[in-house]
């Protein structure tokens, strides 16, 4: 019996999309979503794999099956599932939920890929599909983001394809695996580091998360990044330059979303902070730095679109997206804070909930790189004060009475649905963390309750603590920081732009001018090169005849001079000798050439 790849599913779903409407599209969308985790969680594990010959000598596989991709399959396609049933609470647009299909099933395709070439088209694909998503918002800002997310995903794909085509070149195999050392090493680094949100190629995630719907978010937060981390784990091989970058990605987006207001906009400079301990994990080369980077991935989908997701109702039920404009909603909306409290503190790792495993075993694999643990921590400690500060201000922190009376109750029951969905497998694994790591492809056991890990994490909140009470302004609103490193983007693109327009544009006016001068010079001599000469000797000559012959001599020669300037070229002349004509002819052809060459 032939598996079926779970991509075809969903892409195959999506085709009735357009022509269904109101219930009838939610209904099939909530089938094909159950119908692609059935198919996915029934994937037997001795599956032959599914090749095909698109390309001569090179073999494309559509499908094949390990644990590493059980289990990246597996998350992927229930959260799908859960972010369908979160958008059901209304009629979402159909460009928005071919978006969302797409993106499972583009990012199906990439986990059960067995060859670049595949795992190419799909990650197109899914570029597409987040693109799709993100113009379907009604924000007017989302256009211009769109537009941005674009061109660095064309800029990413262009390198992860001339990646992939320097592999093939040079061993012969598009197979992924390690990738040899070179030009397609670096290339497909690079391609695969723009969707993982690399420094400083991060900055469309903070730029288009926000700016897409409600819906839209959710889906997000959840395929592209972490197809790009599994693309890293699977690959492997990279080095621990790779781990040092992750370490570098912990902290900058920790940092940057300590001082963001927009709630939606901290969590996705959050989301550039906790791949890059997946990115650090993965990056220490071990079978337990991989283990524990995928585990995070698995993680961080849950708690991070648990999150999106309660964000997602705040924003819907209070039309407010700013943490200096909320508070209070612990009263009116206590399923959402709850909701929010456990993705919280998930993610800021404490220990019960599956932040606390993935998080644990990450610090775990980051001891055998240099410097790599300490990093980390002092990025587990900003985590957990943003964490707070999210918690807070957003949902614990008191209002005003005249406000009180105004503050909206939960949301409507699939957005509560889904979040439940989230909200148990968060505290499942955290309190049973076999329930994980006996699927993770090295079965790296996590030692949550450890008494060091325990006292570990007493100290990363206990650290966040004393921030917290030694910078009071870290406990109040204030205006957050929209000024990242695409400021200097935005100066480059105005350097380009000035350097055209001015200095270019003046080198290119004068080098025309130029040409056009020599042209107009070799013309000139082209009417009458006989005559040219006579008159180039004759100016020569004119001061020393000037000097050695009299006055009458000078004066007839002087007229002779001005009688050939003022009648070129239509003088004639002589030449004598069959020498002189030859070299007349030459000279002639000599200067035609010249012409016909610089028109």
């Amino acid at each position: 019996m032939i598996a079926i790849p779970p991509a075809f599913v969903y892409l195959l779903g999506l085709l009735l999309l357009p022509v269904l409407t109101g219930r009838v599209r939610k209904v099939w969308a909530l089938l094909v979503g159950v119908a692609g985790l059935l198919l996915t969680v029934s994937l037997p594990s001795a599956a032959p794999d599914l090749t095909f010959g698109f390309i001569p000598g090179v073999e494309t596989v559509l499908l094949t099956v390990d644990p590493m991709r059980h289990l990246a399959g597996g998350i992927f396609a229930v959260s799908g599932l859960a972010a369908l049933i979160y958008a059901a609470y209304r009629d979402i647009p159909a460009a928005e939920t071919i978006g969302i299909f797409a993106s499972v099933g583009a990012t199906m395709g990439i986990v059960y890929a067995g060859d670049f070439i595949t795992v190419f088209l799909f990650w197109e694909l899914l570029a597409l599909a987040s693109l799709s998503i993100i113009w379907s918002s009604r924000a007017p800002e989302s256009s211009g983001a769109g537009y941005r997310y674009l061109l660095f995903h064309i800029f990413g794909g262009a390198c992860l394809i001339g990646g992939i085509a320097c592999t093939i070149v040079a061993t012969g195999s598009a197979a992924v695996g390690p990738v040899a050392d070179g030009a397609g090493l670096l290339l497909m680094l690079v391609g695969i580091g723009v969707n993982a949100a690399f420094i400083p190629l991060h900055t469309w995630v903070p730029d288009a998360y926000p700016r897409a719907s409600v819906v839209g978010s959710v889906a997000l937060s959840i395929f592209t990044t972490k197809a790009a981390v599994f693309i890293l784990a699977a690959t492997g091989g990279w080095g621990v330059t790779v781990a040092y970058m992750g370490g570098a990605m912990a902290l900058y987006g920790a940092v940057f979303a300590l001082m963001q207001d927009d709630i939606r906009r901290l969590l996705a400079y959050s989301i550039v902070s906790q791949v890059g301990y997946m990115v650090a994990a993965v990056g220490t080369g071990s079978v337990a730095g991989i283990d524990a980077g995928l585990a995070h991935m698995v993680n961080d989908i849950l708690f991070k679109s648990l999150l999106f997701m309660v964000a997602g109702a705040v924003i819907l039920k209070t039309g407010l997206h700013r943490l200096s404009d909320l508070g209070g909603l612990v009263r009116t909306m206590p399923v959402t804070t709850l909701c929010a409290v456990i993705g919280g503190l998930a993610l800021a790792g404490l220990p019960g909930l599956n932040g606390g495993v993935s998080k644990g075993m990450t610090l775990e694999a980051a001891g055998a790189v240099p410097y790599l643990a300490p990093l980390l921590l002092v990025s587990a400690v900003v985590t957990v004060t943003y964490v707070f500060r999210f918690l807070y201000l957003g949902f614990l922190r008191p209002v005003a009475g005249t406000r009180e009376g105004h503050l909206p109750k939960d949301p409507p029951v699939p957005m509560l649905a889904a979040m439940g969905i989230n909200v148990f497998f968060c505290l499942a694994i955290g309190l049973f963390p076999h329930l994980l790591t006996d699927l993770l492809p090295g079965g790296t056991a996590a030692h949550v309750f450890d008494p060091v890990h325990l006292l570990e994490s007493a100290g990363i909140f206990a650290a966040a603590g004393a921030l917290l009470l030694l910078a009071p302004p870290l406990r109040h609103p204030r205006d957050g920081v929209e000024t990242d490193v695409d400021a200097l983007y935005i100066r480059a693109g105005h350097g380009v732009v000035w350097f055209s327009s001015h200095p270019l544009v003046h080198a290119a006016d004068a080098i025309g001018c130029v040409i056009e001068r020599v042209v107009g010079w070799f013309r000139h001599i082209s009417a009458n090169p006989a005559v040219t000469f006579q008159i180039a000797g004759k100016s020569v000559a004119l001061p020393f005849v000037r000097a050695f012959s009299g006055s009458e001599e000078s004066r007839a020669y002087e007229e002779e001079l001005m009688f050939l300037r003022d009648h070129y070229p239509d003088v004639q002349t002589t030449i004598w000798g069959g020498g002189h004509g030859l070299i007349f002819i030459s000279i002639v052809a000599f200067l035609y050439f010249i012409f016909n060459i610089t028109r």
